[in-house]
């Protein structure tokens, strides 16, 4: 599995959580508030 190493934290863009893949990776997992430019 995979281990959460942030808590999710609400910045004006929406909410983005941090965890650790098995390799040791970081990788932000983000959920864009609806009308963001970048959310899809």
């Amino acid at each position: 599995g995979i281990v959460f190493v942030r808590e999710p934290k609400t910045e004006d863009y929406g909410t983005v959580a941090v965890f650790e893949d098995l390799y040791g990776n970081l990788w932000d997992l983000i959920q864009y508030v609806p009308g963001h430019s970048s959310g899809l």
